[in-house]
């Protein structure tokens, strides 16, 4: 029961942050929610063998792959923030998370090895959570 009122809550929240994004189809925020929601729905039907046999071959490679999906998140939003100048010519689109507002193509940092380094995250993180049973 706990699991459904979770996921009740957890989808409230994304389809909140998502709100601009789910009236465009055509943005990849509308695609993205619903890959949260998948994300969400494996996490808690996993959640219950998260510590399951700690030290099993699964879960260590569950949990690097977890810690690495961090790596790609952080280095890539720090430089959409820094080299990708947000400014205000892009508040039009209300699609838009803040930080993806950027007026310049970033090809340095993370994105000179990955062209989608918050898309490579979420992968990682779906198959650290996918390890974990």
């Amino acid at each position: 029961m706990w699991k459904l009122i979770t996921f009740g809550l957890a989808t409230f929240l994304l389809v909140y942050i998502s709100r601009n994004s789910l009236r465009n189809v055509r943005s990849h925020g509308f695609y993205r929610f619903f890959a949260w929601e998948c994300i969400l729905s494996l996490f808690l039907l996993n959640v219950n063998y998260w510590f399951f046999k700690s030290f099993a071959w699964n879960q260590i490679i569950a949990w690097l792959l977890l810690i690495a999906s961090l790596i790609p998140l952080v280095y890539g939003v720090h430089s959409l923030r820094t080299r990708g100048r947000p400014t205000g010519q892009r508040e039009g689109d209300p699609s838009l998370l803040a930080f993806e507002k950027t007026t310049e193509l970033v090809t340095s940092g993370i994105y000179k090895y990955i062209r989608h380094p918050l898309y490579s995250s979420l992968f990682l993180l779906t198959w650290g959570i996918f390890f974990k049973s």
